[in-house]
């Protein structure tokens, strides 16, 4: 069997539901964005930005916000850091999720790489209209209206 560091992270990589509150470096997060930046798009419009959240308040509001789509939102908000993922939407309306999706995969796998837990709390309603968690989201840290929340990202 082929093996590289790559295909290891893919197969390594679990979503992690208990975080401790080791730190997460500057450079770590840095790179993580990153690859989240070079993940494929639809006609290369690359519409997502990625909100990093290391305020214990925010997350744990995050965390309560969470509670109405996974279990697990306790031990998300203990993550000491959280990455909201979003995507202007007006940049393709009909693959915005998959954009965003793709990306957060990029978040967890960059993370994954450098020996860091994630997971990926999906937020945006399969119908594609907001739903009362993704406003919830948007308002709590401003995002602007054309922007649609897909995931939330804890590391």
């Amino acid at each position: 069997m082929i093996d590289n560091a790559t295909l290891a992270a893919i197969r390594n990589r679990r979503s992690i539901r208990n975080f401790t509150s080791e730190p997460v470096s500057d450079d770590q997060i840095t790179a993580v964005l990153e690859a989240g930046r070079w993940a494929p798009s639809a006609r290369n419009s690359q519409p997502w930005d990625f909100v990093v959240v290391r305020d214990g308040t925010i997350r744990s509001s995050l965390g309560s916000i969470l509670k109405q789509v996974t279990f697990s939102w306790g031990g998300l908000s203990a993550a000491p850091v959280m990455i909201i993922v979003s995507v202007d939407q007006t940049a393709d309306s009909v693959h915005f999720v998959e954009d965003g999706a793709v990306a957060a995969q990029n978040l967890c796998l960059a993370a994954q790489s450098l020996g860091l837990g994630s997971s990926w709390a999906g937020v945006v309603s399969p119908q594609k209209s907001r739903n009362t968690v993704e406003k919830a989201i948007a308002s709590l840290v401003g995002l602007p209206r054309t922007h649609r929340v897909i995931a939330v990202v804890p590391i």
